[in-house]
Protein backbone atom coordinates (compact mmCIF):
# COMPACT_ATOMS: atom_id res chain seq x y z
CA UNK A 1 0.00 0.00 0.00
CA UNK A 2 1.10 3.27 -0.97
CA UNK A 3 0.96 6.23 1.56
CA UNK A 4 0.92 9.82 0.64
CA UNK A 5 2.25 12.06 3.09
CA UNK A 6 2.35 16.11 2.16
CA UNK A 7 4.22 17.98 4.84
CA UNK A 8 6.59 21.02 6.09
CA UNK A 9 9.25 20.49 8.50
CA UNK A 10 8.57 23.14 10.34
CA UNK A 11 4.86 22.02 11.15
CA UNK A 12 4.86 20.33 14.11
CA UNK A 13 1.03 18.89 13.64
CA UNK A 14 2.85 17.17 10.34
CA UNK A 15 6.02 15.95 12.79
CA UNK A 16 3.61 14.53 15.31
CA UNK A 17 1.05 12.97 12.50
CA UNK A 18 4.11 11.32 10.92
CA UNK A 19 5.03 9.76 14.37
CA UNK A 20 1.36 8.52 15.00
CA UNK A 21 0.99 7.34 11.13
CA UNK A 22 4.88 5.25 12.05
CA UNK A 23 2.74 4.06 15.75
CA UNK A 24 -0.07 2.43 13.90
CA UNK A 25 2.28 1.18 10.56
CA UNK A 26 4.08 -0.99 13.56
CA UNK A 27 1.18 -1.85 15.71
CA UNK A 28 -0.53 -3.30 12.70
CA UNK A 29 2.54 -4.85 11.51
CA UNK A 30 2.35 -4.08 7.97
CA UNK A 31 5.93 -2.87 8.08
CA UNK A 32 6.80 -4.48 4.76
CA UNK A 33 3.48 -3.22 3.20
CA UNK A 34 4.41 0.24 3.29
CA UNK A 35 5.44 2.44 0.52
CA UNK A 36 6.24 6.12 2.42
CA UNK A 37 5.61 8.93 -0.25
CA UNK A 38 6.84 11.95 1.39
CA UNK A 39 6.04 15.11 -0.55
CA UNK A 40 6.49 18.71 -0.11
CA UNK A 41 4.40 21.84 1.21
CA UNK A 42 5.92 24.47 2.63
CA UNK A 43 3.52 26.35 5.27
CA UNK A 44 5.31 29.69 4.91
CA UNK A 45 7.18 30.47 1.40
CA UNK A 46 8.32 33.83 3.21
CA UNK A 47 9.28 32.77 6.23
CA UNK A 48 12.08 34.33 7.76
CA UNK A 49 14.97 33.39 9.15
CA UNK A 50 13.93 33.48 13.07
CA UNK A 51 11.05 34.13 15.22
CA UNK A 52 9.47 33.93 18.30
CA UNK A 53 5.72 34.01 20.55
CA UNK A 54 6.16 38.13 19.90
CA UNK A 55 6.66 37.88 16.53
CA UNK A 56 4.08 35.05 15.97
CA UNK A 57 1.56 36.83 17.67
CA UNK A 58 2.26 40.70 15.89
CA UNK A 59 2.51 38.42 12.63
CA UNK A 60 -1.21 36.68 12.78
CA UNK A 61 -2.50 39.85 14.95
CA UNK A 62 -3.58 37.69 17.76
CA UNK A 63 -2.58 38.17 21.06
CA UNK A 64 0.87 37.07 22.90
CA UNK A 65 -1.35 34.90 25.18
CA UNK A 66 -2.64 32.98 22.35
CA UNK A 67 0.14 32.33 20.98
CA UNK A 68 2.18 31.18 23.59
CA UNK A 69 -1.17 28.83 23.72
CA UNK A 70 -0.66 27.73 20.28
CA UNK A 71 3.17 27.09 20.89
CA UNK A 72 2.03 25.01 24.32
CA UNK A 73 -0.70 23.23 22.86
CA UNK A 74 1.95 21.62 19.91
CA UNK A 75 4.46 21.20 22.71
CA UNK A 76 2.44 19.01 24.99
CA UNK A 77 0.55 16.65 21.71
CA UNK A 78 4.19 15.94 20.96
CA UNK A 79 4.89 14.91 24.44
CA UNK A 80 2.23 12.43 24.37
CA UNK A 81 3.85 10.41 21.27
CA UNK A 82 7.14 10.58 22.57
CA UNK A 83 8.67 14.03 21.29
CA UNK A 84 9.79 17.22 22.48
CA UNK A 85 8.84 20.32 20.31
CA UNK A 86 10.35 23.07 21.56
CA UNK A 87 8.94 25.26 18.67
CA UNK A 88 8.54 28.57 20.58
CA UNK A 89 12.76 28.48 20.35
CA UNK A 90 12.39 27.42 16.66
CA UNK A 91 13.84 29.09 13.76
CA UNK A 92 10.90 29.91 10.78
CA UNK A 93 13.11 28.92 8.47
CA UNK A 94 12.19 28.77 5.17
CA UNK A 95 12.15 24.98 4.43
CA UNK A 96 12.60 24.97 0.25
CA UNK A 97 16.16 23.33 0.32
CA UNK A 98 15.57 20.58 3.06
CA UNK A 99 12.54 20.04 0.57
CA UNK A 100 14.14 19.68 -2.35
CA UNK A 101 17.32 17.44 -0.89
CA UNK A 102 14.38 15.15 -0.37
CA UNK A 103 13.14 15.21 -3.81
CA UNK A 104 16.89 14.69 -4.80
CA UNK A 105 17.01 11.65 -2.40
CA UNK A 106 13.67 9.80 -3.42
CA UNK A 107 14.51 10.48 -7.19
CA UNK A 108 18.14 8.95 -6.42
CA UNK A 109 17.71 6.32 -4.07
CA UNK A 110 14.06 4.83 -4.36
CA UNK A 111 14.18 3.84 -0.77
CA UNK A 112 10.54 5.08 1.11
CA UNK A 113 12.36 3.64 4.64
CA UNK A 114 15.31 6.31 3.89
CA UNK A 115 12.86 8.90 2.88
CA UNK A 116 10.98 8.19 6.38
CA UNK A 117 14.51 8.38 8.45
CA UNK A 118 15.21 11.79 6.75
CA UNK A 119 12.19 13.65 7.22
CA UNK A 120 12.33 12.45 10.69
CA UNK A 121 16.05 13.39 11.32
CA UNK A 122 14.28 17.11 9.47
CA UNK A 123 11.88 17.78 12.31
CA UNK A 124 14.24 16.50 15.28
CA UNK A 125 16.79 18.67 13.80
CA UNK A 126 13.98 21.74 13.89
CA UNK A 127 11.73 21.14 16.39
CA UNK A 128 13.90 19.33 19.48
CA UNK A 129 17.48 20.64 18.16
CA UNK A 130 16.26 24.11 16.83
CA UNK A 131 18.31 24.13 14.16
CA UNK A 132 17.72 25.98 10.93
CA UNK A 133 16.76 24.30 8.06
CA UNK A 134 18.11 26.78 5.08
CA UNK A 135 21.38 26.43 6.50
CA UNK A 136 23.37 23.72 4.26
CA UNK A 137 25.58 22.54 6.89
CA UNK A 138 22.66 21.49 8.89
CA UNK A 139 20.90 19.66 5.46
CA UNK A 140 24.37 18.60 5.21
CA UNK A 141 24.59 17.16 8.11
CA UNK A 142 21.40 15.62 8.07
CA UNK A 143 22.67 13.95 4.62
CA UNK A 144 25.95 12.68 6.17
CA UNK A 145 23.86 11.01 9.08
CA UNK A 146 21.16 8.85 6.47
CA UNK A 147 24.54 7.95 4.17
CA UNK A 148 23.09 10.49 1.23
CA UNK A 149 26.00 11.33 -1.37
CA UNK A 150 27.02 14.61 0.72
CA UNK A 151 29.05 15.53 -2.55
CA UNK A 152 25.78 15.56 -4.77
CA UNK A 153 23.99 17.29 -2.21
CA UNK A 154 26.03 19.73 -1.75
CA UNK A 155 25.37 20.25 -5.37
CA UNK A 156 21.69 20.20 -5.27
CA UNK A 157 21.59 22.77 -2.56
CA UNK A 158 24.42 24.83 -4.32
CA UNK A 159 21.82 25.48 -7.30
CA UNK A 160 17.98 25.17 -7.67
CA UNK A 161 17.62 21.86 -8.92
CA UNK A 162 14.06 19.97 -7.98
CA UNK A 163 12.67 23.46 -6.84
CA UNK A 164 10.11 22.41 -9.97
CA UNK A 165 9.46 18.91 -8.43
CA UNK A 166 8.50 20.87 -4.85
CA UNK A 167 6.67 23.52 -6.73
CA UNK A 168 4.76 20.91 -8.59
CA UNK A 169 4.21 18.25 -5.02
CA UNK A 170 2.35 21.78 -3.74
CA UNK A 171 0.39 22.20 -6.76
CA UNK A 172 -0.75 18.89 -7.07
CA UNK A 173 -1.88 19.45 -3.37
CA UNK A 174 -4.02 22.02 -3.85
CA UNK A 175 -5.67 20.07 -6.70
CA UNK A 176 -6.24 17.30 -5.00
CA UNK A 177 -7.73 19.46 -2.07
CA UNK A 178 -10.20 20.92 -4.86
CA UNK A 179 -11.17 17.85 -6.50
CA UNK A 180 -11.69 16.33 -2.13
CA UNK A 181 -13.99 19.93 -1.41
CA UNK A 182 -16.01 19.57 -4.71
CA UNK A 183 -16.58 15.85 -3.94
CA UNK A 184 -18.90 16.44 -0.86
Amino acid sequence: MKISIWGDYACPYCYIGEIDLQKAIEELGVQDKIEYDLNAFQIDLDAPKSTNAVLLAYEKAIPLVKANAAYDHAKSMGKAVGLTINEATAYNTNTMDAHRMVQWAKATYHDSKLIENLADDLFYAYFTENKELADHKVLLDVAKKNKLDTEEVKKILDSNAYKDVVMQEEADLEVAELNLYHTF
